[in-house]
């Protein structure tokens, strides 16, 4: 019954790890356009995410892969944050 656990627990986080990507990449064009919740709601989901897959990977010995997971959350991020809004 752990392992079930566990893989759900795999894939419940590769699907979150999925989406949250996807909205990086969906919103990229309108993000500036969102209003305060709404962007505070995408970058907090994107920062909760890749920040308890670092801790994860720090309380299991895995310094490099969790220093590459918050390089990638620093940068998905700044995706957003700094994408131009293009013009119509």
């Amino acid at each position: 019954m752990d392992m079930l656990f566990i893989v759900l627990h795999v894939l419940f986080g590769l699907g979150s790890f999925a989406g949250s990507l996807m909205l990086a990449v969906g919103f990229k064009d309108k993000f500036n356009e969102l209003n305060t919740l709404q962007k505070s709601g995408i970058l907090l989901t994107i920062i909760s995410l890749f920040a308890t897959i670092a801790v994860t990977m720090v309380s299991n010995g895995n310094m490099i892969a969790a220093i590459i997971f918050i390089a990638l959350g620093v940068a998905a991020c700044g995706y957003l944050a700094f994408a131009k809004t293009k013009v119509a």
